[in-house]
């Protein structure tokens, strides 16, 4: 194109304002357009590269390696080739994109540079966030920076190194299990097994074999002996998890392996030695259990010798946005994908779901929005239905709706938030730093909180 043909002027106007650095050769590789953005982002004369051959402005490492890229584009082997580049302590993103005109022949490459220091530096202190919230707030791969999990995880390091028995108790999905494996992976146990037994799963006639094991020809199909889990965790922890599902038949007998310290195989006579320490969890009130007749007593004394109560996510409203990033970002990973970023609508969902399925039901969440979401944004629409129809209460809603209850509502916010504070005071001893890191705000949006509500 010339300079008079029509709309010559204008495209160079374009080219020129043009933020992103653009530089053009012909189909022989000779440069024919270098904008004044690629001037400032390579740091060259733009009279001192035009009409020059491409390949011969690269040294000649990175001469054949450019080469190749070419001839990829020319051939349409390859769609584009994106690389970065630093350059001065900047850094940018390089494109080559082939051109080609209406009867799809080659005309030349187009390279842009796209200056992405911003972000690549917000990717940087993204990660050193992410991995001082897991250092600061995080316990056996649970995060926590709400006061509702301080004396969890307090409780988790003072009582892993012990040989005590603990109770697990809380809602499924609030993380039972990896208490478990954090007080064994903690303990002077740690190098022998951890095992796992799921006392719901297994019908009560196998329940007895998986738990004591069995000699050979104890019943058909007994071909040869098998030890039972607590053979299997000798010197290391049995895991018992949703105890309260076990049969009142195999409660007596769990009574008295922990009274003795000893098994005996099903088919057997001899009495075999365990040293296991016991970890059990469960998601039912075993208070109440007891009372209705459907729990032992003095197992429930055995096993409740210090416990831990894991509280439901609808109640650490501080970590559930955190928790959501870490599985963006590992499930970005793992589907080798861009992080996604939640918009401020999916924001709103996420932490008004009241999570019937706590954590577990947050984590399936994000993976998978991280799996369908078209584009880098985490939309509200890439939530689940559940987290778009149930943002709100009826009544919340109708409060949103009415000026005079909206009030009403904004006040419980203000109690709640009022609440949170004075937890946070309490739990750090009245000193404003700490509360405000762990509330995950500023000093200074603190001191203004505590004059407002007094």
């Amino acid at each position: 194109m010339t300079e008079s043909e029509p709309g010559n002027a204008v495209y160079r106007a374009i080219l020129t304002s043009m933020g992103e650095g653009i530089i053009f050769a012909d189909h022989t590789n000779r440069i024919v357009c270098v904008n004044a953005a690629a001037e400032q982002i390579r740091g060259i004369d733009a009279a001192n590269y035009l009409g020059r051959d491409l390949l011969a402005i690269h040294s000649p490492p990175a001469r054949s390696r450019i080469a190749d890229i070419l001839a990829s584009l020319r051939s349409g082997t390859l769609a584009f080739h994106t690389r970065p580049l630093e350059v001065k302590g900047r850094i940018f993103e390089n494109s080559y994109y082939p051109i080609k005109d209406g009867d799809d022949r080659f005309v030349g490459t187009l390279m842009v540079s796209r200056d992405i220091t911003e972000r690549e530096h917000l990717k940087e202190e993204n990660s050193v966030l992410r991995d001082q919230l897991l250092s600061e707030y995080s316990c056996g791969g649970m995060i926590g920076r709400s006061p509702a999990m301080q004396p969890v995880f307090q409780m988790i390091r003072s009582t892993a190194p012990l040989d005590s028995t603990i109770l697990i108790t809380g809602e499924s999905g609030t993380g039972k299990e990896l208490v478990a494996r954090e007080l064994h992976g903690k303990s002077r146990r740690s190098g022998s097994p951890l095992i796992k037994i799921n006392c719901a799963a297994l019908p009560e006639n196998l329940l007895e074999s998986e738990l004591f094991g069995f000699e050979k020809g104890a019943f058909t199909g007994a071909l040869k002996e098998r030890k039972g889990k607590f053979e299997q965790a000798h010197r290391g922890t049995l895991f018992l998890d949703e105890i309260g599902e076990l049969p009142l038949s195999a409660q007596a007998k769990l009574l008295r392996v922990l009274q003795e310290k000893t098994v005996e195989r099903i088919g057997g006579s001899r009495e075999i030695q365990v040293d296991v320490r016991i970890v059990a969890a469960t998601n039912r009130d075993l208070r109440q259990d007891v009372a209705a007749g459907q729990f032992r007593e003095d197992l429930f004394y055995r096993l409740n010798v210090i416990p831990i109560e894991l509280p439901p996510l609808r109640e650490r409203l501080e970590d559930i946005l955190p928790l959501a990033t870490v599985f963006l970002s590992r499930f970005a990973a793992e589907m080798g994908r861009t992080e996604l970023k939640p918009s401020r609508e999916a924001k709103e969902a996420l932490l008004n779901h009241r999570y019937p399925g706590n954590v577990r039901e947050l984590k399936n969440a994000m993976e998978r929005a991280t799996a369908l979401c078209t584009g880098n944004i985490l939309m509200l629409d890439d939530l689940p239905p559940e987290f778009r129809c149930g943002a709100f209460a009826a009544p919340e809603a109708e409060a949103l709706r009415d000026p005079v209850q909206g009030s009403v509502l904004a006040s419980k916010l203000d109690d709640r938030e009022a609440e949170l504070i004075e937890q946070a005071l309490a739990v750090t001893g009245h000193r404003r730093a700490e509360a405000a890191r762990l509330l995950g705000i500023s000093r200074k949006t603190l001191w203004k909180k505590m004059k407002r509500y007094r």
